[in-house]
């Protein structure tokens, strides 16, 4: 019978595939097809065609072929039945078929040629649309077919792909005295590793070390760490430049071929994009951080981090072969790096840069320090003149925490610090740090200071307060809420700023809510918290059931709360760019308007350190009107409550 074989070889009583007791019916509908991704023993694609009742099966190792000129082996399995169409799941070890699979694409087929040695289909899917041929010969086994990807296509087919070129040279950076200055460059650190190819074809992985010309050699065994790079990045064929360290870290530098196509000729910032699309982030990889250019100033920054040196590479210029002066390298001179100790104003190497600090993701210090240098430039004006409250994580975020306000036992000599008052805490000043630099940031990220927060008042050149330059209302969603429901708060709160000419910028806190800011001016330092009291106040009065403007928890649940109390000057709010010690290395992110009012799931306004560099690229610092602005005047108190009645 059809499905004997597919039987004898499952337990339903130990698999979670379907194992339907009654015979397929020969008389069904047909047309449809599934693909799916199986990482068995061996990575590999299911093909399933439906066909007389029962569903066709090849497995293809390295998946179907982006263009004609690939032929892939297909080896014929036992037909399954019609239920697995849309079967997705964790088939236990040791069963048949053990491991993960996941549904690549599915739709509808046509049927061309269908016979013992040639079956020609078109394939309707989101991923698979075009004419493919699975051909057996006769003088092969019975299970081993081939399959291809015809060169002539109908009409809607996904448009053909390039075969992965096996005769490319990886750019050569130009030496140089010193990194350009001025627009018109980014810059990357250099780690120290040996260049390489990395070629994935298939889900299978190859790293291919290149000589001083850029040409790649024999290709090398990858570390166990990288083994699953391959699988990440899927059936499709992709070329990535990269660095290997000595400690089996890859670095991931540039891409050069992906989905079918050879993007050599694509300016840098649209091939960047394409490399921050890919899933190539894990344990022992990661990408190369791309910052803008800053010349003298980064370099040192590299140097003092115990790194070899830096690459400029020239914005909007193509992928080039062989030497360039489109990249240019400096190298860190050791004799320098020696005056920098010196003179007070060395700093030393990260520490255990390899260290896993958010074990859900292998998010290691390393990648710690490269978030906070790449968004220094936008960070930093917001943390000048701040006193910082570090919140550390030694262990990583599943280990235990602890807020730091008094720095002075282990601040560098170099590092800005301020003796603040302390009220109601454990003595009545703390040498805060203020973090004013690159350095700094580094300084903290060293110490696994994943968390920043700040005050909403600035520190005068002689330490002393200034009065309050901006209003932070906190939106905590309470149980049974989510940050959608902050969305909703934050659109009327923006309501009534508006009635009194204010201006709000939102940002996600990196948790569960948001925040919106609003930069004012005013003499007395207690006006803040008034004003924010009036308005958060003034919503829980008009929409009791959904806001509250009380702190007691037992009041939140299923409200909103706004959190007026962090203007308190003696209260701290999340810095803007700041991770988050959560599961995941989420991040404070400003965001726009337009995206808080088209905000429909919670995952809409979650950003990792992963997301930064693409959104900086794209929006620049949101944040920045808060800087611009002299600020606006609050009104006179009471003001709010009055107009709202």
């Amino acid at each position: 019978m059809p499905l004997d074989e597919y039987r004898r070889r499952r337990d339903a009583r130990r698999t979670p595939e379907p194992v339907p007791e009654s015979e397929p019916d020969p008389g069904g509908p047909g047309g449809r097809f599934v693909v799916q991704e199986h990482r068995a023993t061996a990575l590999h694609w299911d093909l399933r065609l439906e066909r007389d009742g029962v569903l066709a099966s090849w497995a293809v190792p390295k998946g179907l072929p982006e263009d004609p000129e690939t032929v892939r082996m297909a080896v014929r399995t036992e037909d399954h039945p019609i239920e697995y169409l849309d079967f997705h799941g964790e088939i236990p070890r040791g069963e048949y078929g053990g491991g993960r699979m996941t549904v690549w694409d599915s739709g509808r087929y046509d049927t061309e040629k269908w016979n013992d040695r040639e079956v020609a289909v078109v394939l309707h899917g989101e991923r698979a649309r075009g004419r493919y041929v699975l051909l057996h010969r006769p003088a092969e086994r019975a299970d081993r077919w081939l399959l291809r990807r015809t060169r002539e296509q109908p009409e809607g087919s996904a448009p053909a792909g390039v075969p992965l070129p096996h005769d490319l040279v990886l750019a050569v950076a130009t030496p140089a005295d010193r990194l350009p200055e001025g627009e018109g460059w980014r810059v990357r650190p250099v780690f120290g590793g040996r260049r390489v190819l990395v070629r994935s074809d298939g889900g299978r992985v190859s790293l291919l070390p290149a000589g001083p010309d850029g040409i790649p050699g024999d290709p090398v065994a990858a570390p166990e760490g990288l083994r699953t790079l391959g699988y990440d990045l899927g059936s499709g064929g992709h070329l990535l430049d990269a660095e290997l360290t000595a400690r089996g870290e890859l670095w991931i530098i540039d891409v050069l071929h992906t989905g079918g196509r050879d993007v050599r000729a694509l300016p840098l910032d649209e091939r960047r994009a394409l490399l921050d699309a890919l899933p190539v982030d894990g344990p022992q990889r990661r990408r190369a951080p791309l910052y803008p250019g800053a010349g003298a100033s980064l370099l040192d920054a590299v140097r003092r981090q115990g790194l070899p040196g830096a690459v400029a590479l020239r914005e909007g210029s193509a992928y080039p072969a062989g030497a360039t002066g489109d990249w240019q390298e400096v190298l860190v001179d050791r004799r320098q790096r020696t005056a920098a100790n010196r003179d007070g104003h060395g700093r030393a190497a990260l520490s255990n840069p390899d260290k896993v600090l958010y074990p859900a993701t292998g998010t290691t210090k390393a990648d710690v320090l490269g978030h906070y240098l790449t968004v220094a430039e936008a960070m930093l004006p917001h943390l000048d003149g701040r006193p910082t409250t570090l919140k550390r994580w030694p262990d990583g975020v599943e280990g235990s925490s602890f807020f730091e306000k008094n720095v002075s036992r282990h601040a560098p000599s170099w590092l800005r610090t301020a003796r603040v008052g302390t009220p109601g805490g454990r003595s009545e000043t703390a040498d805060f740090a203020v973090l004013a630099d690159a350095e700094g940031l580094a300084w903290a990220a060293n110490l696994a200071a994943l968390e920043l927060h700040v005050p909403q008042w600035r520190l005068g050149p002689r330490d002393g307060r200034h009065p309050p330059d901006r209003v932070v209302f906190d939106l905590d969603p309470g149980e049974g809420t989510t940050v959608l429901d902050c969305c909703r708060i934050a659109l009327r709160l923006r309501a009534v700023l508006d009635e009194f000419g204010l201006q709000a910028w939102p940002s996600t806190s990196g948790g569960k809510g948001m925040q919106l800011y609003v930069p004012v001016r005013v003499t007395e330092a207690e006006r803040t918290a008034e004003f924010a009291r009036e308005v958060a106040e003034r919503l829980a009065a008009e929409d009791p059931k959904d806001t509250t403007a009380v702190m007691a928890r037992a009041r939140r649940r299923g409200k909103v709360f706004v959190d007026w109390s962090q203007n308190n000057t003696a209260k701290t709010t999340i810095a803007s760019y700041s991770l988050r010690g959560r599961e995941r290395p989420t991040v404070a992110t400003p965001i726009t308007w337009d995206e808080v009012e088209a905000c429909r799931d919670p995952e809409d306004l979650v950003f990792t350190c992963a997301d930064l560099p693409a959104r900086l690229d794209t929006h620049g610092d949101l944040m920045r009107p808060l800087l611009d602005t002299t600020g606006f005047r609050l009104p006179r108190g009471g003001a709010v409550t009055r107009l709202g009645g």
